[in-house]
């Protein structure tokens, strides 16, 4: 039994049968082979496409777990593994099983331990990280199947993977495209592949393996067979040594690979050299729009990204158009096949495809498509202008920009700031914000769910980008995308890229380390800009607090004024290690500061010391393991407040800001303390649009808060 991804079982069947193997079956997601047990471990070398090799040992009928049991405990374990050997179960369910599989599981496992138990007296322990033997059951509606796993772990880990993280893209599946693309043949023939993003490089590794006749499984340390009892070594070994021989030092086609990231591309190069292929592909740092054909004909083969600068599917558009401008620009007489997880914006290529198949990856329904570029620009750069011209309302937004960046350039230089808001959705129509970061600007783009199949929207999206490094004076490169929409609360913290772009940014005396394009907030709100001024100004010599403290600029702002401690508490300990990066920016030294990881309410609850200023800036909603339960501004904040009142000095100030939308001060706080809305005074002059809602309180009793 060989299981593969959804959609890619014509082709390993082919790969079984060009093994000399018989197909003896397909369905859906796997390829029955029968074969010998030395033709099962030519599978495990040679097979680019399965996920796994499975050797099946029992097959029955079982309409319930009792019959699962005993049918399972009868079978001679001791045959395939001995007892002082641990072992694990995976398994796979048919779609209109209604079994429980977690509890048939445990069940098998049950049976293999009670049947040793009987043999011997002695039994073999469960070990899920790392078995010494795995089986997978397979539960169907009624015939299941309990198989040795022959392979061990998933084939598609090959063992070339060194750097770069996860691939976006599994080996396996990225050989069935080469397959489906004829990649194969037209090695054979001293063709050339291309990829013009080519990420972690799986696409170029897996062409090379390809085009050198390397059996993958040589790259692999170990297999799941090699612990079995009935295990062959000779036989593995003459399989082995066939695939050592049939390996070719030259590779029979040209491999070229772009991206836009040099680190990208370093990742790329250790895989390579892991794989042994490094010397037979050719890589270049280069953006989609000036990648060449570095040959006549050949196949362009393309997986499109999420990309840090595009954000999400809100922007991916404007990566499939500058795809299909690439291609009618420079690749005429080649052959594409984009494989994509958006099929709606393939249109967005401009080309007519010729052939479809449907994939998954994973779970994701997906397409490749073939396009042969044919006399689309007749090779001729000179026929190949600018395919996207922003709309003719463009110009009113790129005049508003230019208006701003005057008006704001001058403020920002006279206050001394490095970074600040240019647009605030000043127009309707263009309902994006735009913050400057020195030479760089990032765009917000606010989404709304409808906006996703709009072409009218994807139009305003495209005269933004167009229009503002112009606008601005800036390099496209500077420019930095983010899509903005409603989601599940925190993903604004979430990891979206891997470029640890980071930069020091200068706000009056103060200096912050921001990273533009990794997350979807760049460790510094620009709107909290007057709060760290107060903070600077209010501070010195005081105790003080800050709760949810994110990269913890505002407490740096207090140490900078002069703070005698500050206490930082947040649940990232990635963003306290940040908060550490901004006070050493600043010449502090954080080892003289607090910072603690942990619910910001929870330790709130419990912390026995007092403060005179403590600034609290919730999310308004938020999920941890380490909380008791979730947290809601609207619904919690009042507990909250009334906890860290309680560990204010009798004459210390709060001060609470929340961007929760139709927030209210919960009544029980205004009728306890005095409290003052202070909104206008915190939030600065570029953000045109009241982005949060400020509160000042203090304990009753105490002087009245001073105007201004």
């Amino acid at each position: 039994m060989l299981p593969c991804p959804k959609g890619c079982e014509d082709a390993l069947a082919e790969e079984v049968r060009n093994l000399d193997i018989e197909v003896a079956g397909v369905r859906p997601t796997a390829v029955h082979a029968r074969g010998t047990l030395q033709e099962g471990y030519r599978l495990c070398l040679w097979s680019r496409v399965a996920s796994r090799v499975l050797l099946p040992l029992v097959e029955l009928d079982a309409d319930d777990d009792t019959a699962l049991y005993d049918a399972l405990r009868g079978v001679a374990w001791w045959e395939h593994f001995d007892a002082q050997q641990t072992f694990a179960i995976g398994s796979s369910q048919a779609p209109k099983s209604s079994f429980p599989s977690h509890y048939w599981v445990q069940r098998a496992k049950d049976a293999i331990v009670d049947s040793f138990r009987d043999h011997a007296g002695t039994r073999p322990s469960i070990d899920k990280r790392d078995p010494a033997i795995r089986f997978h059951l397979h539960i169907g509606e009624a015939h299941h199947e309990l198989a040795l796993d022959f392979s061990g772990e998933g084939l598609h880990r090959r063992g070339y993977r060194r750097a770069g993280g996860k691939a976006p893209l599994k080996e396996n599946l990225a050989a069935a495209i080469l397959y489906l693309a004829g990649w194969p043949q037209a090695a054979r023939q001293g063709l050339t592949l291309m990829d013009p993003t080519c990420g972690s490089g799986t696409f170029l590794i897996e062409a090379a393996l390809m085009a050198t006749n390397c059996a993958p499984g040589l790259l692999r340390e170990r297999f799941g067979f090699e612990n079995w009892l009935r295990h062959d070594a000779a036989a593995f070994a003459t399989e082995r040594d066939a695939a050592l021989t049939a390996r070719r030092a030259e590779c029979s086609g040209r491999i070229f690979g772009c991206d836009a990231s040099e680190k990208a591309l370093s990742y790329v190069r250790d895989n390579l050299a892991a794989a042994g292929v490094e010397q037979h592909v050719s890589l270049a740092v280069k953006e989609l729009s000036a990648v060449e054909k570095p040959a006549e004909g050949g196949i362009l083969v393309c997986n499109p990204p999420y990309g840090h600068r595009l954000g999400d599917e809100g922007t991916l558009f404007l990566f499939y158009q500058s795809l299909g401008d690439t291609l009618k620009r420079a690749f005429d007489g080649w052959t594409a096949y984009v494989f994509a997880a958006h099929g709606g914006n393939l249109k967005h290529l401009g080309l007519r495809p010729t052939r479809r198949h449907v994939l998954y990856n994973g779970s994701i329904e997906c397409r490749l498509v073939e396009i042969p570029v044919r006399g689309v620009a007749g090779g001729d750069p000179a026929k190949a202008p600018g395919w996207r011209k922003p709309s003719e309302k463009a110009q009113m937004f790129a005049n508003r920009i230019k208006k701003n960046k005057k008006k704001w350039g001058r403020w920002a230089k006279r206050s001394g700031i490095e970074c600040y808001r240019i647009y605030d959705a000043d127009i309707p129509e263009y309902n994006v914000a735009v913050d400057r970061y020195q030479t760089k600007a990032v765009v917000h783009i606010f989404q709304k769910e409808r906006d996703a199949g709009d072409d009218r929207a994807k139009q305003r999206v495209q005269d933004v980008l167009m229009t503002l490094p112009e606008a601005l004076g800036i390099d496209t490169d500077d420019l930095i995308v983010k899509v903005r929409r409603k989601h599940d609360e925190g993903d604004q913290y979430a990891r979206i890229s891997q470029q640890d772009a980071e930069m020091i940014v200068s706000e009056g005396d103060l200096r912050f380390v921001v990273n533009l394009e990794d997350r979807i907030d760049t460790g510094l709100f620009l709107d909290h800009r007057a709060v760290r001024a107060y903070a600077a100004e209010h501070c010195k010599g005081k105790r003080m607090l800050n709760l949810f403290a994110y990269t913890c600029s505002v407490s740096v702002a207090a140490a900078v004024g002069g703070a005698k401690q500050t206490t930082s508490v947040d649940l990232s300990n990635t963003y306290l290690d940040w908060g550490k990066k901004n006070f050493q920016a600043n010449g502090l030294d954080p080892a003289k500061h607090r910072f603690i990881r942990d619910d910001a309410t929870r330790w709130m609850a419990r912390d026995r010391n007092s403060y005179d200023w403590i600034f609290i800036n919730p999310p308004t909603f938020s999920r941890s393991k380490m909380s008791k339960g979730d947290f809601n501004i609207h619904k919690d904040h009042g507990g909250l407040i009334e906890s860290a009142m309680s560990s204010l000095d009798k004459k210390g100030e709060l001060l609470f800001t929340t961007h929760a939308r139709a927030f209210e001060l919960d009544e029980s706080i205004t009728t306890r303390f005095q409290v003052e809305t202070v909104t206008k005074k915190f939030v600065p002059p570029d953000f045109t649009r009241y982005p949060f809602q400020a509160f000042r309180l203090r304990k009753r009793g105490q002087a009245a808060f001073q105007k201004g």
